[in-house]
Order: C-alpha cells, then structure tokens, then sequence
C-alpha cells in the first residue's frame, strides 16, 4: 500500500495516474484534473483535536472512476465533505476543475459545488409528494436554471438512468434501485464535471444495487468523473482505482495502479 501524502520538502502537487476508464499514463498529461488535493489536511479543534483527514496529495483526472473504502469512522465522510466543497480543508489546498477553491467566499464556493459536482447518498432524499421528474427539477431551482428549461432537461436526466418510464411516478410507488437512480438523476441534471456517491447501494437488496452500479459503470463510460465511497468490496471492484482510508491516511494499492505506471 502507498500513502498519498507529500513527501517532506516535495513541492507541487503529487499527480496520480489515470484509471482504466480514461487515458493510459502516456495521456495522463493532456487529460485535465478534476481533483486536486495538495496536502489537504482536516483537524476538528479539541481538546484533543481531531486529525479526521491527515495530509494528502491525490489527483483524480477526467473520466476516472475512484472507490474509497475503509472501515467506519476512518475518515471517509471528512474526505468526502472536504471533495464535496461541504467543509474547507484546515491544511493544504483543493483545486476543482483547476479553481483553487481555498480563498473563495462560502456563495462562491456554493456556486462552485452546485454547478460543478452531483452528490448521492445513501439516503434518497426524495421529497414524497414530487413525482420523478419534479424531483429532479429541484436540483435546477437551486441554481436559477430558467423554467422554460426545467422539465426538458429533467426528462433527458432520467432517460440517462433508465427510468423515462417512470417520469410521473412518485417515490412510494417506486422500489429503491428506482428511488436511487432518481437520485442520481438529480445529481446530473446540471451537468457536472465530478459524480460523489456516498454509500449509493447501502439501503439496496442485490439486485437493485446491480442496477445502480449498472448505471453509475455506463455514466463513467460516458465520461463522467466518479468517486464511490463505499463498504461493499462488489462495489470497489467495480472502480478502476480503490483508495483505502484509515485513522485520517489515505493509500493506495500500488499492485493495482502498476498498469498505468510510475506515478
């Protein structure tokens, strides 16, 4: 396993390979970072503080599909929430789409999140009374998207994830692969650059839980940049880079990136 923190006295950021879903390492140069972490490091104030993400270089380029995995309380949700414009980092630096988000006002970096990243949970977070297609409109509301365009655009998101067929449907009428997929459909509509999934097929039985990572493996094929927090090994083994994180460190199997060379 190797750690993905600066080496003492290194400068600029440590660049990572791109995954099987993307180029190989000789284009790895010509294919833009959606990721960036420089030593991003996050302690909670103690007493005694709290070291949740200790410090981390990771790059992660378009179309690459990342599985995050260790055991609970590791640091997965920190690391999550510091990718996820959700909380700043307390040390180091995080660039998105090449933006270094550091200095920028919290409306800005909300701005930035709602434009630039889809985040799925575990949790549907569906409102009830919304069938499918007004659910996802919501996602568009936030972001002032003119109503003229609203709907068009929530019917192209939800013939992404296979559900044109349920455009009307409420969430009570729909199984839970199909509430997930609603949710992952409002986490495209606005066309992001980045997909973070935290625990997509935690509330799913195996089958809907196949149907979701069917549809997140075809969006990545598509060219959507992916990283899939999760506890499932089927899950990680869908990805084409899995980082473990434990105690705040985040590794990386180096047999498994050796494919795609020195990095």
């Amino acid at each position: 396993m190797r750690a993905l923190r600066r080496p003492r006295g290194a400068a600029g950021p440590v660049v990572e390979a791109a995954g099987e879903a993307g180029p190989g390492p000789a284009d790895t140069v010509r294919v833009p970072a959606v990721i960036e972490l420089a030593g991003a490091a996050r302690t909670y104030p103690g007493p005694p503080p709290v070291h949740a993400l200790r410090p981390t270089d990771l790059t992660v380029r378009r179309a690459e599909y990342i599985a995050v995995v260790g055991p609970s309380g590791s640091g997965k949700s920190t690391l999550l929430n510091v990718v996820g414009l959700v909380d700043r980092p307390t040390g180091g630096h995080y660039r998105l789409d090449g933006i270094d988000t550091g200095g920028l006002p919290e409306a800005e970096r909300t701005a930035l999140r709602g434009h630039r990243i889809g985040l799925v949970f575990q949790a549907f977070h569906l409102l009830p009374y919304r069938t499918a297609t007004e659910n996802v409109m919501l996602a568009q509301v936030y972001l002032g998207t003119p109503r003229a365009r609203r709907r068009a655009e929530a019917v192209d998101a939800l013939l992404a994830v296979g559900l044109g067929h349920r455009l009307d449907a409420l969430p009570s009428a729909m199984s839970g692969g199909e509430r997930q997929r609603v949710a992952i459909a409002r986490a495209l509509v606005n066309r992001p650059s980045l997909l973070l999934c935290d625990e997509p097929t935690g509330n799913l039985d195996s089958a809907s839980a196949g149907r979701v990572m069917n549809t997140l493996d075809a969006l990545n094929g598509g060219g959507i940049t992916l990283v899939v927090i999760t506890h499932d090994p089927a899950v990680a083994a869908r990805a084409r880079r899995t980082l473990t994180i434990r105690d705040g460190e985040l590794t990386e199997d180096s047999a498994a990136s050796a494919q795609w060379g020195p990095v």
